[in-house]
């Protein structure tokens, strides 16, 4: 079979009778040999213009370069027949959407005589697709994944955090009220507060956390690769709170409650549906309350969450309370005897917290996401204390306070040191950042960008309770280190402990070796100040020189002996 294309006949008819179709005659090697009216009309080429010319040249640059085409083509040589929706690109460069099929055509012996494609605009229809895959994905009143895209995202998590076995937690949150509001001051109103509330949740939210709309007046979250599941109940309170706030609707104040059901990842189920009907089971142990609030799935950790909440009300009644102090132990330069440094230590005179040792509230802090605040006073305290000192002509002192990796990680505490330090009139240099061995592992690498920043600002970082972690040397090389604490249970046997002094003076010499500060803590006794002092141990720490004092009972004591130690006075002497 030869292609004559120069006898007009039915072919011309039929191509006349499908001017709503571009058809479009190709040569075995992909060049055009037939332009249809219609692909004038759809395409703005005229047939002059396009005979001679690869198909490629009304495709997109970017399909071009992937040879899109071609694997259509090879399909349709394959198959006998392939489908495909593409852009196209007219004369006058704008693009459309196109359906085309692609069928080979053949001699009577099998060779390939030419390729012959129909395509129509499907630019309309592509448009409703995708308006359709968006509504799927974002629900249009509020902006959040809508629920098809966040059950779709469960599932991919849930895939996720089975290969590296970490803890996910499910909530569900339901807004009370909403169809009272609809009722009374209309449908307007109801959607616009919708909309202030999911603002609201969505501001409490982690970046690697997923909110989403799932009905009229339900929210869900997904808090995924969360420490425990007692996260979930932090966050369900900042829910609680925040939505617990009058909303101001075009001049009314309007309150609203919400119930909140929390699943957990994997304890509960490891099946993406199962967790939200656990979920909604809890939210209904919620509703019958008739109260807002939040519930667990499992009645263990709905007790351990709640409880922790009440804590966690108690610290922040203690931090309201100004019920927190600090008191001051000195640093001694081991030779002029003078102090040199002061480290800030945690008090707290609340009643219900008061017989918990401060270890134990420390850590209930980072549990209840409270750590941040107590941080931030506790920063701000001791540099106020150290700015009062000053004023009272007493030379300055590098103020210690200590940090946790959960601050560290925290991009806003450079502001906050800025601040506090601007309002105080001190500068970063007055200020040496403490963090325990075991805080660095949990710290990781990558945010040391706020420790390189607080460097680079002027404060010092030393290694607080130095050879009890488990990658020192490691982290000595990481991380831009300024002084090592050496850890009181490697002095409380000095020196009658041959093993305990090998490693106190191992520790010094290191600290020397990589030109680092180094202060020994825990120096209770005249024998170990004489020992450490044989080491050339820079500074230390202890009962030997001060207990800790309250800011009153220090202030004495720094005005008494801030000038008068000498390095030329027996050692014994020098408390």
């Amino acid at each position: 079979m030869r292609l004559d294309l120069d006898n007009p006949g039915l072919l011309a008819a039929l191509l006349e009778s499908m001017a709503d179709h571009a058809v479009i005659l190709m040569d075995p090697d992909g060049h055009v040999r037939l332009w249809s009216v219609g692909a004038e009309q759809l395409l703005g080429h005229p047939a002059g213009g396009m005979l001679g010319r690869p198909l490629s040249t009304v495709l997109p640059p970017e399909d071009r370069a992937a040879a899109s085409l071609d694997a259509v083509l090879h399909a349709a040589l394959r198959d006998g027949r392939a489908l495909d929706i593409r852009r196209l690109v007219r004369a006058d460069g704008t693009t459309l959407w196109a359906d085309c099929s692609f069928s080979p055509i053949r001699e009577r012996d099998g060779r390939l005589a030419g390729v012959i494609t129909v395509c129509r605009d499907a630019t309309e229809r592509k448009r409703d697709e995708e308006t359709m895959l968006h509504l799927a994905r974002i629900d249009p009143l509020t902006g959040l994944a809508a629920r098809t895209a966040f059950g779709k995202k469960l599932a991919d998590s849930i895939a996720a955090a089975l290969r590296v076995r970490r803890t996910m937690v499910l909530q569900v949150v339901n807004i009370d009220h909403l169809k009272r509001i609809n009722e009374r001051y209309g449908r307007a109103v109801g959607d616009e507060l919708l909309r202030e509330a999911a603002q609201r949740i969505a501001q409490l939210v982690r970046p690697t956390d997923l909110l989403a709309r799932l009905g009229d007046d339900e929210f869900a979250l997904l808090q995924p690769d969360v420490d425990d599941a007692t996260a979930g109940g932090r966050m369900a309170t900042d829910i609680l709170e925040a939505l617990a706030r009058p909303f101001d609707i075009e001049g009314r104040s309007l309150s609203i409650g919400a119930g909140i059901g929390i699943s957990v990842f994997p304890q509960d189920s490891v099946d993406a549906k199962q967790l939200l009907r656990m979920a909604d089971v809890a939210l209904y142990k919620v509703k019958a309350t008739r109260r807002s609030g939040y519930h667990y799935f499992t009645e263990d950790l709905d007790r351990i969450a709640h409880r922790l909440g009440s804590d966690r009300a108690q610290l922040r009644e203690a931090l309201e309370r100004r019920a927190f102090s600090l008191h001051y132990q000195p640093q001694i330069d081991t030779r002029s005897g003078r102090p040199v440094g002061m480290e800030a230590l945690l008090r707290c005179s609340h009643p219900p917290l008061a017989d918990h040792p401060i270890p134990e509230i420390i850590a209930l802090a980072a549990r209840t996401g409270m750590m941040r605040d107590l941080g931030v006073w506790c920063l701000g305290e001791a540099c106020r204390q150290a700015r009062a000192w000053r004023d009272l002509g007493i030379p300055p002192l590098r103020m210690c306070v200590n940090f946790r990796a959960s601050e560290l990680n925290d991009a806003s505490l450079l502001d906050r040191v800025a601040e506090i330090l601007a309002r105080n009139g001190l500068t970063s240099g007055d200020i040496e950042i403490e963090i325990t061995e075991q805080q660095l592992v949990e710290y990781g690498r990558p945010g040391a960008s706020v420790l390189d920043e607080l460097r680079a600002m002027g404060a010092s970082l030393a290694i607080d309770d130095f050879g009890t972690g488990y990658s020192s040397l490691g982290y000595l090389a990481q991380l831009p280190v300024d002084r090592i604490k050496l850890d009181r249970s490697f002095v409380e046997r000095v020196p009658d402990d041959r093993l305990s002094c090998t490693i106190a003076l191992a520790v010094v010499n290191l600290a020397h070796t990589l030109e680092l500060g180094i202060v020994a803590e825990g120096v209770e006794t005249e024998a170990q100040a004489r020992f450490l002092d044989s080491t050339r141990c820079e500074a230390q720490q202890g009962y030997y020189f001060s207990r800790p004092m309250d800011a009153e009972s220090m202030t004495r004591w720094l005005l008494e002996h801030g000038r008068s130690l000498d390095a030329r006075e027996p050692i014994a002497r020098r408390h």
